[in-house]
């Protein structure tokens, strides 16, 4: 580069750098430079591919504007790749690169919502969720997909976060070099309305769309949000036809969630749109099975399917409940069992499951017994409906929140003192009997699951 033209680039870094903000100059801008003019074009390089195109995508404009000033007859700019040979080039991307994280609001860095602990290896797939995990799985293989946005939606509580994260953890494995934004629907509509207060949206503009991947949760809280919805369809749409990935979460499906901006909605069915879909029994038991062996918690047989058959409206709730037990057993030394669960567990049962009857527990002894349900209300005295009528009582005192004097009335308008003396001889008897133990847990384990 000539003296004349070193100046002239000088020129046209100042004048650019008084039409755009400082962060944008500094993120995007002072690391361009110079390499040739030809016929009316100029030649400008950048340190990497993707300031080039960002620069190209959005300060073409004020580049060429400032450049025809210096060079009346440049008609058009070209932005490609150079690889800096000086020390003080090398510094100068190192440092526009920085800065461009800098810039960046701190509730959008994937650090800020994408969970550590998530990743796909202890994700349990399943039929009901396999969709959403084949399809994040291929877009962390790269190259092209024929699916963008991708929008994976299900009530809450059924794995979608656990998803997110261990995409957006895998992606930074796999590629440290790339961007991935990282952020929920209601908290771009704080920060974009914090942008209008503060008179800054165009850094708050240009920071959302700094990333190589950008993943919006909770979409269905932009329902409604006029000025917040369009502003995030030009983001995505920004992303989509730049070629960068956008995926989606909600909690329904788009065309399901009240009030969603139809451009949203346009533009979100032209990429891929899958379900997770409510866990069945063996996925839940298989998810209680593999976290409780994370916590070292040693159940008590027959617990993790009566966890798994009576909790069954999240997954969530099934860990919210596993994290309960574990502190319960480290904190109390009591290991979980058919007998204590129930205590520890009241309030999340309540919501999924039917009191135990105790007329059911009757039944079930008695057919264990071979005997009629009835006998075990009677006076009769004989062995053969004492003891099947005392593990009943036991099993009502271990499943049910029903008193001691409750029980007994049930049993023939017995006092709780028989009740008290029935589950003392029945425990003595599970010492003494493993297989009477068994038969018992058996009894406990079907009536939990009934």
């Amino acid at each position: 580069m000539g003296p004349g033209a070193e100046r002239d680039w000088r020129r046209i870094q100042e004048t650019v750098q008084k039409s755009v903000s400082e962060s944008s100059y500094n993120a995007w801008l002072a690391g361009l430079v110079f390499d040739k003019i030809d016929l009316d074009t100029l030649y400008i390089a950048a340190p990497t591919r993707f300031v080039a195109d960002w620069v190209r995508r959005n300060f073409s404009s004020p580049v060429l504007s400032a450049a025809r000033e210096a060079w009346p007859d440049i008609k058009d700019i070209s932005i490609s790749v150079r690889v800096c040979q000086s020390e003080a080039c090398a510094i100068k991307g190192e440092l526009a690169k920085e800065e461009r994280r800098a810039a960046m609001p701190e509730a959008a860095s994937a650090a800020a919502r994408a969970n550590a602990k998530y990743t796909f290896d202890n994700f349990v797939e399943a039929p009901s969720n396999a969709l959403a995990l084949a399809s994040l799985k291929r877009l962390l293989e790269g190259g092209e997909v024929s699916f963008n946005p991708l929008l994976i939606h299900s009530p809450s509580g059924f794995g979608k976060t656990h998803l997110l994260s261990a995409f957006a953890n895998e992606a930074a494995n796999r590629s440290p070099e790339k961007r991935l934004i990282y952020i929920s629907a209601d908290k771009f509509m704080y920060s974009f309305v914090k942008s209008l207060k503060e008179n800054d949206t165009v850094r708050f503009k240009e920071s959302l769309k700094s990333a190589d991947i950008l993943i919006v949760d909770d979409m269905q809280f932009i329902a409604g949000k006029g000025a917040t919805a369009r502003e995030l369809y030009h983001i995505i749409e920004d992303y989509i036809t730049g070629g960068r990935q956008v995926i989606l979460a909600a909690n329904a499906s788009p065309f399901a969630i009240e009030g969603l901006d139809d451009a949203l909605k346009s533009r979100i069915s032209h990429g891929l749109i899958v379900d997770i879909l409510p866990a069945d029994y063996n996925l839940r038991l298989e998810i209680v099975q593999r976290k409780a062996d994370a916590m070292e918690l040693a159940f008590e047989p027959g617990v993790a399917e009566f966890v798994a058959a009576k909790i069954s409206t999240s997954i969530r709730e099934l860990e919210g409940a596993l994290n309960r037990l574990s502190a319960h057993s480290i904190l109390m030394g009591e290991r979980p069992t058919l007998a204590n669960i129930r205590k520890i567990l009241s309030d999340i049962l309540a919501f999924n499951s039917k009191p135990i009857c105790i007329a059911d527990i009757k039944k079930c002894v008695a057919e264990k017994w071979g005997v009629p349900a009835a006998e075990l209300d009677s006076e009769k005295k004989l062995r053969a409906f004492v003891i099947p009528r005392q593990v009943a009582m036991y099993v009502a005192k271990s499943l049910t929140s029903k008193s001691l004097p409750e029980i007994g009335r049930t049993f023939g308008g017995r006092d709780h003192a028989t009740v008290i003396y029935a589950c003392k001889r029945v425990k003595e008897m599970m010492v003494a009997d493993p297989r009477l133990e068994n038969l018992i847990r058996e009894i406990e384990q079907a009536c939990s699951a009934a």
